[in-house]
This record gives C-alpha cells, sequence and structure tokens, in this order.
C-alpha cells in the first residue's frame, strides 16, 4: 500500500536528516580543529610579542646604563684636572664642561627611571598574559580531545544509521525510492519528503491549490509541491 511506502519515506527522511547532520559535523571537524590549533598560536604569538618587547626594553636600559657609567667616568677625569689647572679660565671651562655633563645624566637619568617604570609594568603584562595563554591552551587543548571523542562517537552513529538506512531503502519500492533519490539529491537541504500543513507545503511554505491537497489526503497516489516539487504526505 501507498500509505506503508509513504510512512518508510518518511522514516528514510528522518535517518538521511541526521546521517546528512552527522557527516556535515564529521567533515567541518578538521576545520574546527585548525581554527583552535590556531587561536592558541595568535594567543601565543601576543605573549611572544610581549617578550621581544620587554627584551628591547632591557637592551634600552642597559644603553642608557652604560651612558650614565660614561658620563659619571668622564666627569671624574674632568674634576680631576681641575686640580690641576692653573688659570681661572681653563677653572671655569671644566666647570662648565661638568655642569653640562651633569646635566645631560640627569636627563638620561630621567629616561633610565621611565624605562624602569614601563618595565615593571611590562613585566606584569607579561606574568598576566603567560598565565593566560597556558590556561587558554590546556582549555583548547582539552576541548579538541572532547570534540575529537564526540566525533569517534558520532561516526559510530553514523555507521549505525547508514546501515538501517540501507536496510529501510531495500524494503523501498525501486521506482518510488528512485523519485525520493533524485529529488534529494536535488535539494541543498537534502529533504525529498514533506509534510503538507493546513494549505501549505512545510518545506516552502507556498499554498498548495485544494485540488493537489485532496490528492494527498486521499494517499493513492505520490503527489509533489508544484513550488519545490518535494513529495507531499
Amino acid at each position: 500500500m501507498l500509505t506503508q511506502e509513504i510512512e518508510k519515506l518518511v522514516k528514510l527522511q528522518e535517518l538521511d536528516t541526521e546521517i546528512k547532520t552527522y557527516q556535515e559535523i564529521i567533515d567541518n571537524f578538521p576545520g574546527r580543529k585548525k581554527q583552535l590549533a590556531q587561536s592558541v598560536e595568535s594567543a601565543l604569538e601576543d605573549t611572544n610579542f610581549i617578550k621581544k618587547e620587554h627584551k628591547k626594553l632591557q637592551v634600552e636600559k642597559k644603553e642608557r646604563e652604560l651612558e650614565i657609567q660614561a658620563i659619571e667616568e668622564e666627569i671624574k677625569k674632568l674634576q680631576k684636572r681641575m686640580d690641576e689647572v692653573k688659570t681661572n679660565k681653563e677653572y671655569n671651562s671644566l666647570l662648565s664642561e661638568i655642569e653640562t655633563l651633569k646635566g645631560k645624566k640627569t636627563g638620561i637619568e630621567d629616561m633610565l627611571l621611565s624605562l624602569m617604570e614601563k618595565d615593571e609594568e611590562i613585566n606584569k603584562q607579561l606574568a598576566g598574559h603567560s598565565v593566560k595563554s597556558e590556561e587558554y591552551k590546556k582549555d583548547t587543548a582539552l576541548k579538541i580531545q572532547e570534540e575529537e571523542k564526540n566525533i569517534e562517537e558520532m561516526q559510530g552513529r553514523l555507521k549505525e544509521k547508514s546501515a538501517e538506512r540501507e536496510k529501510l531503502a531495500s524494503e523501498i519500492n525501486k521506482d518510488l525510492y528512485k523519485i525520493y533519490e533524485k529529488i534529494r539529491k536535488g535539494k541543498k537541504d537534502g529533504i525529498a519528503i514533506c509534510k503538507l500543513e493546513g494549505e501549505s507545503c512545510s518545506r516552502c511554505s507556498v499554498f498548495v491549490p485544494t485540488y493537489i491537497a485532496e490528492k494527498v489526503k486521499r494517499k493513492k497516489e505520490i503527489v509533489n509541491c508544484e513550488n519545490c516539487s518535494r513529495i507531499l504526505y
């Protein structure tokens, strides 16, 4: 009887929808896994950037410290020479030079202080960022493991549903099955059979003429939606 064949098609559609969903999730997983791995890399890149900035700051601090050290040594030399000068002009010249160096030293010390404050701030940032990056890395690794486990389980269900589908398909009238498959493969959503709800096709929502609706209700023949071509029941 056609009613029984329609019931089988409805069941087949349910299986095909499940199979399609499982297959899409399984197929999309490699991309999803890659995306998660890339997000970890991005987080680590941010940490590495802060580390590079910290290293640059350390180099700059060392350079300023060496500049201060060089100025202090130069001041000592000039102060020593002051004990040896014989004229006020030479003495005042050396004194002026020392004052200039002291002013330069003060400027560099201010720069060094600013660098030290920045260094302290970056150290805090680096510590916090490193902890967050490691936590994110661990969380992402666990998420990937969980998703891999889900995919494995889904592959098992897919295998079961595919076997169930194969058995059911073999029990359906061959000509009817061919019609179903042709429609299903021509639809992006893979839906070949759907309900007539009130006066509309439940899939495309287009009005179904009364004479078509009556044919569906009589269940004496296969009836297709005039708009989307899906089998109506």
